[in-house]
């Protein structure tokens, strides 16, 4: 059994959320269903130490329900504020932020997505195009890969 050490708790907030890209590519292709989707949903963590922010950056491909034709694509950044990012450094000044905070930011992150992408989806043909709900727990890396 591996030895759990004792995360730090980390006080944050969220600072703001941003709309970094929008597209929708209405295919030529008429026997598309435009009832059912695919989704191919990528994270990608940024930091500011200076500034103790901590940015998501979340992109969202919308493929057509055969998965062949990009259909659409989103990318937001919610950057949240770590008022105790010193207490995360080690003594070389590398941050470490346990997984419970990347959980919590990720869930977050996810959750704002899909509800940017209800807006501006809302009326279009990608109005059915919702994010399904599911565990941000299942996106972390595991030791093997």
């Amino acid at each position: 059994m591996s030895e759990q050490t004792p995360q730090t708790s980390v006080k944050y907030k969220i600072n703001a959320v941003e709309l970094l890209n929008l597209e929708m590519k209405h295919p030529s292709d008429s026997n598309i269903d435009f009832s059912a989707f695919h989704f191919d949903m990528k994270l990608q963590h940024r930091v500011n130490s200076e500034k103790k922010l901590v940015f998501v950056i979340t992109n969202v491909t919308v493929l057509s329900q055969d998965k062949s034709t990009q259909i659409g694509s989103l990318q937001t950044s919610c950057i949240f504020q770590v008022d105790n990012f010193e207490d995360l450094m080690d003594s070389e000044k590398n941050v470490k932020f346990p997984d419970t905070f990347l959980d919590e930011i990720n869930g977050m992150a996810i959750s704002t997505t899909r509800g940017i992408m209800y807006s501006e989806f809302k009326g279009t043909f990608l109005h059915k195009a919702v994010l399904p709900v599911f565990k941000s727990e299942n996106l972390r890396k595991s030791e093997n890969k």
